[in-house]
């Protein structure tokens, strides 16, 4: 089954339902990588019980997300750290609408996510939102980092409040401004599902993602970007993941 017949087959929703049942600005959230060629069986497993987003007659939509950070990459070291209370700071491109916005995630030190933002594609625009989160200090060292760019499905469950992305056709680079004279890295291979939900205990992608052999891991697409365009960052913490990773993506 090719793709798009694939996606035909849910039951879609609009974004102003997707938005009003499951925003999901705090939340629980678990990741699974997998291979591209499972894609489609995944979504056969999906389709009876989670709807798909559509947005003007479209179930496959582009993303652009540009991450910022300092100059020695102090969001990304925390994270291999595995520093309990973190942020990450991003401009966001939504390519099925146009709309752009700079996002602060937080990861708490209960393990949620909470997410905040403003509208705009420039980080002073989002001033107050950054000063009152990082700091004016931290605010003013923040650099463009990574620039990735992607395809994302969006479905939510019928019933629960669980929200399950499945990105794919990952392409990392350095910034914007410096992209045409920098060589990029691009995953073909690789799909990073990740599952959403105020509370995860009794999620469904993840007894699916079980039946199909696939296993959790944790690791943001920013910190994973940052070891294939930074070969020479720290990774040790990451490493078994990001061997593992490497292994889907080069399979075929």
């Amino acid at each position: 089954m090719e793709l798009e017949k694939a996606l035909a087959t849910f039951d879609s929703i609009s974004i102003e339902s997707l938005l009003d049942r499951a925003a999901l600005m705090d939340r629980s959230d678990r990741k699974f990588v997998f291979d591209k060629a499972t894609l489609e069986d995944i979504l056969g497993d999906c389709g009876p019980q989670y709807n798909i987003l559509e947005m003007n007659a479209q179930r496959l939509f582009d993303y652009e997300t540009e991450y910022f950070d300092t100059a020695d990459r102090l969001f990304y070291l925390q994270h291999h750290r595995g520093k309990a209370n973190r942020y990450k700071v991003r401009r966001r491109l939504y390519g099925s609408t146009g709309e752009e916005f700079i996002e602060v995630k937080h990861k708490t030190n209960k393990g949620n996510t909470q997410k905040l933002r403003v509208a705009g594609n420039g980080l002073s625009m989002a001033n107050p939102l950054l000063h009152a989160h990082i700091g004016e200090s931290l605010t003013a060292q923040l650099q463009p980092s990574l620039l990735v760019r992607y395809k994302r499905i969006t479905l939510l469950h019928k019933e629960k409040n669980e929200k399950v992305t499945l990105d794919f056709d990952i392409t990392w680079g350095q910034p914007e401004e410096e992209l045409n004279s920098t060589p990029t890295v691009n995953f073909q291979n690789v799909v990073i599902a990740e599952v959403k939900s105020i509370n995860l205990h009794f999620n469904t992608f993840q007894s699916i993602a079980k039946k199909r052999g696939i296993r959790e891991g944790s690791l943001s697409k920013y910190c994973l970007g940052c070891l294939a365009i930074y070969p020479e960052i720290k990774q040790n913490r990451f490493k078994q993941t990001y061997k593992h990773i490497l292994s889907i993506e080069h399979a075929s």
